[in-house]
């Protein structure tokens, strides 16, 4: 049984969006569950991903970064990146190359009920179903024991929330592929995720690190497209757009938690929001 009457989640499919429009939309989705029943009575999943590329900071990242921090929004407003400050905490995450995940349900009943660390764990269920639906095969059962801890390197390092992987975030031979951050209200719970489809180390070790060459870059975090090559998969390019990745993604919650998708939009919620 999964707990809702209907069977059913909400499912919508925002594509490219700026920064501060995705930002806005995942926390207007999560207040939807304080005043709307009618929507909190399903799940919510929302896929997208950012358009221009995004640096997003944690909501809750700390004043001892500053310095670093400046540094480094200064050199993502020069390459035309949005800055956004996510809803939810964690550190920092460059949004290229990527699709990215929103689920918003309640955590006081229903499947995804539960303390902070078991509603990860249940995400990570339909996270793992996946990358195992790509044919790839994750780390065997970290994504159900605790991820590995991944080891910083110094200040800047501590800036980039990819370079540590945390409880319940699955991983590829101990590399990091979905940074995933949550925050909750009195009753629900927004969890969003970054997956990166084609990462290119040298684009984060440029942003940073300055340039300066650091191997966590290569030895801690992986992409969708990396994995795939080094596991022999034969895909094709447009295996890994948007919308292919998409509907392996809305499959994988449908079979995780035996829920069907019923397709909804922002605009529908609130007519006057400004989303498509």
């Amino acid at each position: 049984m999964n707990g809702y009457s209907d069977g059913c989640f909400n499912l919508i499919i925002s594509g490219g969006c700026p920064g501060g429009i995705n930002m806005a939309a995942d926390l207007f989705l999560l207040n939807k569950y304080k005043i709307a029943d009618d929507f909190s009575s399903r799940p919510t999943l929302r896929l997208y991903y950012f358009s221009p590329p995004a640096l997003s900071l944690g909501f809750f990242q700390e004043d001892k970064d500053k310095d670093i921090g400046e540094s480094i929004i200064l050199k993502a407003k020069n390459k035309n990146y949005n800055i956004v400050r996510r809803p939810t905490g964690g550190r920092a995450v460059l949004h290229k190359n990527e699709i990215t995940y929103c689920v918003v349900s309640s955590y006081k009943s229903g499947i995804f009920a539960g303390k902070l660390l078991e509603t990860y764990k249940k995400v990570g269920e339909f996270l793992y179903l996946f990358f195992t639906g790509l044919g790839l095969n994750p780390d065997n059962g970290l994504y159900r024991q605790g991820g590995k801890k991944i080891d910083k390197a110094g200040k800047k390092s501590d800036f980039n929330c990819f370079l540590k992987a945390h409880p319940y975030e699955i991983t590829f031979g101990g590399k990091k592929i979905c940074g995933n951050s949550q925050r909750r209200s009195e009753t629900a719970f927004l969890q969003h995720g970054s997956i990166y489809i084609d990462y290119n180390p040298l684009e984060h070790i440029e942003l940073f690190e300055d340039g300066n060459f650091n191997a966590e870059y290569f030895n801690n975090i992986t992409g969708i497209k990396q994995e795939l090559e080094k596991a022999g998969v034969n895909f094709v390019p447009n295996a890994l757009d948007f919308d292919n990745l998409s509907e392996i993604m809305i499959n994988s919650f449908r079979d995780a938690y035996n829920l069907n998708p019923v397709k909804a939009s922002l605009r529908e919620l609130e007519g006057n929001f400004g989303f498509a």
